[in-house]
C-alpha cells in the first residue's frame, strides 16, 4: 500500500519496535516464500486451464511484485537483523547492523509507506528507509497509528481495493481448481446426445469418479490423469466429457459404449458387445457407419481405450469418426442437469436432476 504520513511530535509517545528474529523471522520468510510459490504455480496452472493469453502477463506481474518484495525483505533483513526503530516526540532513531541514525523531528518533511513494505522518512536533503514489513503486525500498526495520515480517504480506498482484489484473486484461483479437479458446468450446443441431452441444457460434470487430471503445464507433453485417486474406472453407459484425439480446444460429451477388452461390433442398426446386442432405449436413429467412410472400430477395444458414441446416432461425430478414445483424455462424468431456459420458461422441471 502507498501511504503518506506526517510526523507530529505532539501525537507521539516514546516507543520501540524490534525487527523480527529467530522463529518469527523463519515463519515470516517461509510464509512469503510459500506465497510467491503459490502465485507462480497458480499463474502456470491458470494459463494451462483457461484459454486466455493474458494470464501469463497478469499472473507474472503479480508474482513479480511479490518476488521483488520477498527479495527486498531478505536484503533488508541482512542489513537490519537485530535492528530496531525508536520513535519519540523528538523524532526517530533507527538501529541497523552497521550502527544507528537519528532523524530529528524538525528535519522530517513527511513519511511514506511504499508497496514493498518499506517505511521511508524523507528529510529536505536526505531519505532514510526502515523495513516496516519486518516488524510484527501489531508493532507495524502501533507505529503507523502514531503518525498523522495525510490522506485518510485515499488510504481507506487503497485498502478496500487491495482487500477486494485479494479476495477476488483467491476466490478465482480456488474456483478454477474446483473447476479443474472437482466439478464444472457445461452447456450443450448440439443435438448429438438427443433425446438424453438437448440443445440448451446446462449440466454439472463431476471429476472425482475417474480421478483428477492435471492440465498440460510447462514441461508436460500432455495432461496427467491421476486415475489412482479416482473412485472407479469408466464403465459402459457412462456419459462422459472428453477431448478426442487431435482436438485440444473443444470438449465433447458422449456415452461410453465399450471399454478395454470388450469385443465391439455394429450390425443390423445396433451395437453388439461381446456377442450380445445392447438394448439402448435412449438411442435416436439407427447405429451404422454411414457418413464415416471406411474408418471402422471393430473388434477388441485396445488397452487404455474406450469407445464413445452420441445417443443421436445419425447426427453425432464420435468414435466412428475419430476412433478409439484414450481414457486419459476423459475429463469427467455428467452428473446433473440443472437448467434449460426453454423448459424453465414453460415451467417444465421434469428433466432436471441426476443424469442417467
Amino acid at each position: 500500500m502507498l501511504q503518506f504520513l506526517r510526523f507530529d511530535g505532539s501525537l507521539v509517545s516514546k516507543s520501540e519496535y524490534t525487527v523480527v528474529s529467530g522463529a518469527e523471522a523463519w515463519r515470516f520468510f517461509s510464509r512469503w516464500s510459500l506465497y510467491a510459490f503459490l502465485l507462480a504455480y497458480s499463474t502456470v496452472f491458470l494459463a494451462a486451464a483457461i484459454p486466455f493469453d493474458g494470464v501469463f502477463f497478469f499472473g507474472g506481474l503479480i508474482t513479480g511484485v511479490v518476488v521483488i518484495r520477498l527479495i527486498n525483505n531478505i536484503l533488508k533483513y541482512r542489513s537490519f537483523r537485530g535492528g530496531r526503530i525508536i520513535v519519540d516526540p523528538a523524532g526517530f532513531e533507527i538501529f541497523h547492523s552497521s550502527g544507528s541514525v537519528r532523524i530529528k523531528a524538525e528535519d522530517i518533511t513527511y513519511c511514506e509507506l511504499n508497496v514493498f513494505g518499506n517505511f521511508i522518512i524523507r528529510e529536505k536533503y536526505l531519505t532514510t528507509s526502515f523495513p516496516l514489513a519486518l516488524l510484527k503486525k501489531d508493532d507495524r500498526q502501533a507505529l503507523l497509528s502514531q503518525l498523522h495520515d495525510m490522506s485518510p480517504r485515499r488510504t481507506a480506498l487503497f485498502k478496500k481495493v487491495y482487500d477486494f482484489f485479494d479476495a477476488v484473486l483467491v476466490a478465482f484461483i480456488l474456483a478454477m481448481h474446483i473447476r479443474q479437479f472437482i466439478i464444472q458446468a457445461y452447456y450443450i450446443p448440439t443435438g448429438s446426445m438427443e433425446d438424453t441431452l438437448l440443445v440448451g441444457d446446462h449440466l454439472l460434470v463431476e471429476k472425482i469418479t475417474y480421478g483428477p487430471a492435471i492440465p498440460s503445464m510447462i514441461g508436460m507433453e500432455k495432461p496427467l490423469h491421476l486415475d489412482f485417486l479416482g473412485i472407479r474406472e469408466v464403465r459402459r453407459g457412462d456419459i462422459i466429457i472428453f477431448r478426442p484425439p487431435g482436438e485440444d480446444e473443444k470438449d465433447f460429451i458422449k456415452r461410453c459404449m465399450a471399454v478395454e477388452g470388450d469385443e465391439y461390433h455394429i450390425a443390423d442398426g445396433s451395437v453388439w458387445i461381446n456377442g450380445t446386442r445392447v438394448e439402448e432405449p435412449y438411442v435416436k436413429g439407427l447405429t451404422s457407419y454411414r457418413g464415416f467412410g471406411d474408418r471402422k472400430i471393430e473388434g477388441v477395444v485396445p488397452r487404455g481405450m474406450v469407445i464413445a458414441m452420441g445417443d443421436n446416432r445419425e447426427n453425432s461425430f464420435d468414435s466412428r469418426g475419430f476412433g478409439y478414445l484414450p481414457v486419459e483424455r476423459i475429463k469427467g462424468r455428467a452428473l446433473m442437469l440443472y437448467w434449460n431456459s426453454t423448459h424453465i420458461k414453460n415451467l417444465d422441471f421434469s428433466r432436471l436432476g441426476l443424469i442417467r
